[in-house]
């Protein structure tokens, strides 16, 4: 009887590097950034690395919930390919972040302020000065994990595929104009900011619009549920913070529909997103090939082996 063929090699899994020293760390701090700013967002100048308005804390915060929403579906996945999207995203927003606290560390509380502001503004510092050096470590372990990678499946529809790229498009735009000019936005903004304030703003349109592409790449919307998730949180939070803080917005501007309307665009397109996956999405790949064995239950059910059946009777031929 000719021996079975080989089965497939395991599909390239997560690092364990990476899930201890980027994903979980970033999943954490991003929790605590989610429920300083929510729910202490008046009180930032005691309790925050700068000073902001409770409805840029409010936004802000909604942003990094989001965040902690993909990276904790992230720990759970094993495969990289349903983690690449959020570890690179996460990656150049540390990056945008760290430039932005650079740029404008004036308004920071590096100088001084309430003791737990203080001691905040230097942490806030610190992990992103680290970040780069950590970042390269969990990616250069990564790179050195073997195993397969399956390729990406044929493009999405393009129903599905334009609006990812035309929402994509216009958060790249906007985030890079709020990114490099904050100033003349900030004088227009419909709720007193700062320049840190709206370069954090232009580095989460940078970060989500570069997801977007990126979730837009693969073609396979199972891959970035993480990304999903995180598009959900992020408006649904932003939107609850507008509506919380409404007597300090500016109604009268366009600036702040202008932001509703994107805040609906996230959240639309996070529940699309999810919709679409159970519809779209090819079916997984078998567990194994045509003569191959595959660890299971046995076909009749629990004890349908037989008498003497041990704990590797369930193996079949499929």
């Amino acid at each position: 009887m000719p021996a079975p063929p080989s089965p497939a090699p395991p599909e390239r899994g997560v690092s364990p590097v990476l899930r201890i020293a980027l994903l979980g760390p970033l999943a954490v701090a991003a929790g605590y950034v989610f429920l300083t700013l929510t729910l202490a967002g008046s009180d930032t100048d005691a309790l925050f690395a700068w000073r902001m308005s409770p409805v840029t804390a409010s936004l802000l915060g909604a942003a990094y919930g989001g965040s902690c929403a993909m990276l904790a579906l992230c720990l759970r996945a094993g495969h990289w390919v349903r983690v690449r999207m959020a570890a690179y995203a996460s990656a150049l927003f540390m990056l945008l972040m760290l430039g932005a606290v650079l740029l404008d560390r004036g308004e920071t509380h590096l100088r001084g302020g309430a003791l737990v502001a203080f001691l905040a503004a230097w942490i806030w510092l610190a992990v992103h000065l680290a970040a780069p050096a950590v970042g390269l470590l969990a990616f250069g372990a990564q790179a050195r994990r073997r195993g397969p990678v399956p390729p990406r499946p044929p493009r999405l529809p393009w129903w599905v595929g334009a609006p990812m790229l035309v929402d994509a498009a216009a958060l790249l735009a906007t985030g890079l104009f709020l990114y490099a000019a904050p100033a003349p936005a900030a004088r227009h903004w419909p709720w007193p900011v700062g320049q840190l304030d709206v370069r954090a703003f232009g580095a989460w349109c940078l970060a989500f619009g570069a997801a977007l592409l990126f979730s837009w790449w693969e073609s396979e919307l199972r891959r970035v549920r993480g990304g999903m998730a995180a598009l959900v949180v992020t408006g649904l939070f932003g939107l609850i913070g507008l509506v919380r803080y409404a007597d300090q917005v500016r109604w009268s501007s366009p600036g702040a529909w202008l932001v509703v309307l994107v805040l609906c665009s996230l959240l639309g397109l996070g529940i699309s997103g999810a919709g679409l996956s159970a519809l779209l999405d090819p079916p997984p790949p078998p567990l194994a090939v045509a003569g191959t064995l595959v660890a299971g239950p046995p076909a009749g059910g629990p004890g349908a082996a037989g008498p003497g059946a041990g704990p590797g009777s369930g193996i079949r031929p499929v």
